[in-house]
């Protein structure tokens, strides 16, 4: 059990760790020009594929598993609202992934602003989720 809490734990260090750096990364866009542009946007295509979706694959694995290994933790209200925050974070996620094929296309559509927002939020709900983990509030 202890192997698969740290596996989990690493998962989503990775998974949301390179979601915070890609929404950083895509926010300094709009203040470059030329091949510097299209650099931060290719990097951040691939830190996507790589961090983001192996991260995030591995957390819903690992996290499903330990359902698995004790299932009376679903009676929880708290485990419960982790689930909800984490669909909430699948859905940035694929947001961003979204963001990043049109960026690609054409990368005057970036916003400061936009992905200022999503690192917020991303960074409010992990918050969010430890905070429930950690104080297991109902």
């Amino acid at each position: 059990m202890g192997l698969v809490v740290a596996l989990h734990l690493f998962s989503v260090i990775f998974w949301l760790g390179s979601l915070l750096m890609i929404t950083r990364w895509l926010a300094m866009v709009p203040d470059e020009v030329g091949i510097a542009k299209e650099r931060f946007i290719v990097a951040s295509e691939r830190l996507f594929k790589v961090g983001g979706n192996i991260g995030a694959a591995a957390a819903l694995a690992t996290g499903i598993l330990l359902v698995l290994l004790e299932p009376r933790v679903m009676t929880h209200g708290w485990m419960i609202m982790k689930l909800l925050l984490v669909g909430v974070l699948l859905l940035y996620h694929a947001r961003l992934y979204r963001r990043i094929v049109a960026l690609a296309d054409e990368p005057a559509s970036a916003s400061r602003k936009e992905f200022m927002m999503m690192h917020g939020v991303v960074s409010l709900v992990l918050l969010a989720i430890l905070l429930l983990v950690a104080m297991r509030p109902f």
